[in-house]
């Protein structure tokens, strides 16, 4: 018979099994995810003892067990009843259904909050797009319910499905299983968008101890999930716990208050505005319990459109302040909007292409800038975001963005801002010279506007090389005649025509046009295309 020492497998197997569960930020195979899900538990404690009148920090009794959480650990005891008995009264606690029937988890808003039914119905409808995506994770309860709200003093219809149950509120015998078995299996909404790695292997399939089977269950409570409208989808943002005492008080403060903050234009702006709220938030002030937040995009691809898979993934620090203040100087002018249909009343919300791409660029900590020349809205059939939409073009800008990039304008550096003024001026003279030969005739304005507003697109979009967007820029600088920024700048703008960073020139160039604010009679001209509201 052997006599050696137990491995710390095995004596965490017995201890498991002797009546407690100790699980730590810094165990082995702990993941991002399973942190996040370890925070979610110590928050839906608090909120447990907020609720109960029982001290926090502190021991907190759930039925015959309790738990303690401390800044590094949660401890889990049975107690006198089985494992079983004790961790059914926490997920009773701990992941609810709330009248009319939505999705309610106590850890994740502060107990005296009351949170609007819409606003609770958008954050489950997130839910549905990342952890409970599958048909069969939820139990519905009757048909849709529709609701009367007042968005921008216009009534309108918000609609929702009410649930009867999820898969949560059971999960706690599975985590019983894992604590007598030693492991466990689980399925995809323990972690969302991820799959066994051979589906026709059956031993790929992942199994979870107690402790990480009980940390996938809340990480339904850690994270955040939110829709993606532009993509379909939904993106999940994991806040990674340091101090899990912190994180509980921090966690709540998270969550989104107003039904506009539950749609984000992707997981970069989602991850932003996780970072924000801690920055301005005067309770969590500072890093609040979290060190690394990432974010993770979900949507159906070609070859699995059934479910929602993981189609990006993103990792961040914290950011300097003049970071964030750049991020909510894009929340202020590019807003998410709730918009309602013309056709039956009903709200939607929208969120901008060109915030998405802003913030894509600002939480990879590249110039916001980056790639304008190439990159796309994302829907399935893209638009270029710099130019303007029209229902017969190919553009993804709306006229109500404009103002953001020209606020955007603020934010570049000199030699970069000095190239875009003077692209600006060029573009005056241009535009004022076809105003005066064709004054007499409105509609041919109009038209000229718009071919000349295409021959500069297309000389800048199409440049490939730096030969190419240096011709482009000449030629419209010589064709516009004496040019004062360009005369005072040209030592600034020259190396940004260098083959080096030509690619900045071309996005800068575009940048200049898309921003270019003109006359009134341009503007008029310039505003023909649709606004976002009549998207749909």
């Amino acid at each position: 018979m052997a006599t050696g020492k137990l491995t710390s497998k095995r004596r965490t197997a017995r201890a498991e099994r002797a009546g407690s569960l100790h699980i730590g930020l810094a165990d082995a195979g702990m993941t991002p995810l399973l942190r996040s899900g370890l925070g979610g538990l110590a928050a839906s404690i608090r909120a447990h003892a907020m609720r109960t009148k029982q001290v926090w920090p502190g021991t907190v009794d759930f039925g015959p067990g309790h738990a303690l959480v401390e800044p590094g650990r949660v401890t889990f005891e049975w107690g006198a009843g089985l494992p079983a008995e004790a961790l059914g009264a926490l997920f009773q606690a701990s992941f609810r259904i709330a009248p009319p029937g939505i999705i309610d988890l106590p850890g994740t808003y502060e107990p005296d909050a009351q949170v609007a039914a819409e606003i609770a119905a958008a954050l489950q409808d997130g839910l549905k797009r990342t952890f409970l995506q599958h048909g069969k994770t939820t139990t519905k309860a009757g048909g849709p319910v529709v609701r009367t709200i007042e968005i921008d003093d216009v009534s309108a219809s918000f609609g929702f499905q009410p649930y009867a149950t999820f898969v949560h509120q059971q999960a706690f015998s599975d985590v019983a299983f894992a604590v007598e078995k030693g492991a466990v299996k689980l399925a995809s909404w323990a972690y969302p968008g991820a799959v066994k790695r051979h589906n026709a292997v059956s031993a790929s399939e992942f199994q979870y101890r107690a402790g990480p089977a009980l940390c996938a269950c809340f990480s339904l409570v850690g994270c955040l999930s939110f829709q993606v409208p532009r993509a379909s989808g939904g993106a999940l943002v994991i806040p990674e716990p340091t101090d899990l005492v912190q994180f509980a008080s921090t966690r709540p403060r998270l969550t989104p208050r107003t039904l506009a903050d539950a749609y984000v234009s992707g997981p970069s702006d989602a991850v932003l505005a996780v970072h924000l709220a801690l920055r301005m938030d005067e309770v969590v002030r500072g890093h609040g319990g979290i060190g690394n937040v990432h974010g993770i995009q979900l949507k159906a691809l070609p070859w699995a459109t059934q479910q929602k898979s993981r189609y990006g993934v993103l990792t961040t620090r914290a950011f300097s302040d003049v970071e964030l203040d750049r991020y909510y100087s894009v929340r202020r002018t590019l807003p998410n909007r709730m918009r309602v249909r013309r056709s039956d009343g009903s709200v939607f919300g929208t969120t901008s292409a060109l915030r998405a791409f802003i913030t894509d660029n600002l939480a990879r900590r590249r110039p916001w800038h980056a790639d304008f020349a190439t990159a796309t809205d994302g829907a399935p059939d893209p638009r270029f975001i710099h130019y303007y939409r029209d229902r017969d073009n190919l553009g993804a800008l709306f006229n109500e963005e404009r103002q953001g990039l020209v606020m955007m304008l603020d934010h570049l550096e000199e030699a970069e801002h000095a190239l875009v003024r003077a692209v600006h001026v060029a573009l005056r003279r241009r535009f004022g010279a076809i105003a005066n030969e064709s004054r007499e005739v409105p509609g041919t304005m109009k038209n000229r506007f718009s071919g000349e507003r295409d021959r500069w697109r297309h000389a800048f979009a199409g440049s490939k090389t730096p030969d190419q967007i240096r011709a482009a820029l000449a030629d419209l600088w010589s064709r516009a005649g004496t040019n004062e920024e360009l005369q005072q700048s040209w030592t600034r703008i020259m190396p940004l025509l260098r083959p080096a960073s030509w690619k900045t020139a071309r996005d800068l160039a575009l940048v200049a046009l898309a921003s270019y604010r003109g006359s009134a009679e341009e503007d008029v001209a310039a505003s023909a295309g649709p606004t976002e509201g009549d998207e749909e």
